[in-house]
């Protein structure tokens, strides 16, 4: 049975829990939120108990099942969580360690009344062809963190905010989500730093975002695409010059500036919805809707160029010895000159 974060917390505050518990998805502020809701089930002095948890790439899979159907000792309930799964996946895993999966398919035809089983997997995909990867799924109350849309992921921001009194204009959400990559996790913590920033106001505007929120490699590529694209080249040089100041390796730099060239001409062509292209791109839909907001802008021929002559430039590295600067700005000039054909 699919549920919500809204299910699990009204299960703990009624007291009302299922046996069986399915969390499935990488963020870790999620997993991490959805842990401290089961924690709240046991008094903080019953926990060395009546709490215990064990992580599936350290310790069989028997030993988590068996210590599941053990009653509660001087308590009401006991709770029992599991990590990594990786069974449930086509992973593979490299230590020694052998799972009977068939302890879990039984545990699950019967399980402890008074156990709450929380089972964690922090993973993208799941292997829906094995049998108990449906079951657990089918039986288990499953929450998925799993392609979280932007909507989603504004909506954690902005309860954190009111609950602490703040607000944040939209543009510096916008912002915040772009300079995060729309990691959940990340943003949850530059939203600390900034709570503690705009204390005096309570009030976040985009100047406060780009003070503190540090520029990844994936932010600064977006920005050197976005000079390049406008014909603001001296700025392009300029940052591709401080790059490589800040110790960015050269064909590092040029492969994320070719895998954010090629991304933009996939979607330029791409006749499906946002969501489906980023499905069938493997890439975060907010990378997406990014990529898109840049291609309405050129036609397919100038971002053809300037991808062409980022690879011809990549062989170039390789094969050669010259100043990967100098090579930048050759390419630049190039593309100033193809520009205005």
């Amino acid at each position: 049975m699919n549920i919500t974060l809204a299910d699990i917390n009204n299960d703990v505050q009624t007291g009302q829990l299922k046996p069986i518990y399915f969390v499935q998805g990488q963020d870790q502020y999620l997993l991490d939120l959805v842990r401290q809701q089961f924690l709240q089930v046991i008094q903080p002095e019953d926990r060395a108990l009546n709490f215990a948890q064990f992580d599936l790439t350290e310790t069989p899979l028997g030993v988590a099942i068996d210590d599941a159907k053990s009653v509660p000792f001087f308590g009401d309930r006991r709770v029992v969580m599991i990590d990594k799964p990786y069974f449930l996946t086509g992973e593979r895993n490299k230590s020694n360690i052998e799972h009977h999966t068939q302890d879990l398919v039984d545990y699950i035809q019967q399980p402890e009344p008074q156990t709450v089983l929380v089972i964690f997997a922090p993973y993208e995909k799941l292997d829906n062809r094995k049998k108990l990867t449906k079951l657990v799924k089918e039986r288990a109350s499953y929450l998925s963190f799993v392609n979280m849309n932007e909507k989603d992921i504004n909506n954690f921001m902005t309860e954190k905010l009111k609950s602490a009194g703040y607000q944040i204009s939209r543009d510096a959400q916008q912002t915040l989500m772009r300079l995060t990559n729309s990691s959940l996790t990340q943003m949850m913590t530059e939203l600390d730093k900034l709570m503690l920033y705009t204390v005096t106001t309570k009030k976040i505007e985009t100047a406060d975002v780009n003070a503190l929120v540090s520029h990844t490699l994936t932010e600064n590529i977006f920005d050197l695409i976005d000079c390049l694209l406008k014909g603001r080249l001296t700025q392009a040089v300029n940052l591709y010059h401080e790059l490589l100041l800040n110790g960015e390796e050269p064909l590092r730099l040029h492969g994320a500036l070719i895998g954010q060239f090629r991304l933009l001409l996939q979607v330029k062509t791409s006749d499906k919805s946002g969501k489906g292209t980023a499905s069938s791109l493997k890439v975060h839909p907010y990378r997406v809707k990014l990529a898109r907001q840049i291609v309405r802008q050129f036609n397919y021929v100038r971002l053809a160029r300037a991808y062409l002559g980022l690879v011809n430039m990549e062989e170039q590295l390789k094969s050669t010895s010259r100043d990967p600067e100098l090579l930048f700005e050759l390419f630049v000039l190039k593309y100033k000159h193809e520009m205005v054909k």
